[in-house]
């Protein structure tokens, strides 16, 4: 979404008061788990990113801005609902490539048996809206008690490869090896943000295996 040059002129003089961007909201009893600032859709504006939590709920919130002649406007916040019991904060961070930023989700839930997903997103012109192009997740035992498997799904090319983690005698980064990989399409529609699955929906767990 490109902007007239003496639009940008106009931002660079305005007072840094009317430059600020999206602003976190909370509902009663929630609070912010981590949080991320950056352009998503390569207008120039900055966008935010954040999970808020409180009690049985937990979600991540995304916040697109953009500018007219006159003032700061933002789309409509997009929502995904999460598990809300993490082992720890989840991570937020923004990557660029050619195609555009890249906000990348980390999340860790579960208890003794875990999930580790990530989710990447990108802005989508046509959907007018941050769209899921990436999911990986592992599950595994963190007493290494058991096997364990993983998932990593291109939604932009609909490959799907699944492994499954054997539990050594070691532990740590040596407590698991990686066998039985496959390969397969996954194809997939586009999925909005709020639409995403979940790690634990990927993997098929708690019951069965990897989705297919």
């Amino acid at each position: 979404m490109k902007r007239p040059a003496l639009l940008a002129l106009a931002l660079l003089a305005a007072p840094a008061a009317a430059q600020v961007g999206p602003q976190i909201f909370l509902n009663d009893g929630e609070s912010v788990e981590t949080e991320l600032r950056a352009d998503l859709n390569g207008d120039g504006n900055p966008d935010l990113a954040y999970v808020a939590a409180a009690g049985d709920e937990r979600e991540l919130r995304v916040v697109i801005s953009y500018v007219d002649e006159f003032n700061f406007g933002e789309l409509p916040v997009q929502v995904l609902a999460l598990d809300p019991y993490p082992v720890g904060d989840a991570v937020l961070s923004a990557k660029g490539n050619r195609r555009g930023t890249v906000l990348i989700f980390e999340d860790l839930t579960g208890g003794t048996t875990a999930v580790a997903s990530t989710h990447r997103f990108r802005w989508d012109d046509k959907l007018g809206a941050m769209r899921l192009i990436g999911l990986d997740a592992t599950l595994y035992s963190r007493t290494f008690a058991h096997d364990g498997r993983e998932a990593s799904w291109n939604l932009l090319t609909g490959d799907l490869v699944t492994r499954t983690l054997k539990l050594n005698t070691g532990s740590g980064d040596q407590a698991y090896q990686s066998v039985g990989e496959e390969k397969k399409k996954k194809p997939s529609k586009a999925l909005r943000l709020e639409e995403s699955p979940s790690g634990d929906a990927l993997l098929g767990w708690p019951a069965g295996g990897p989705d297919r």
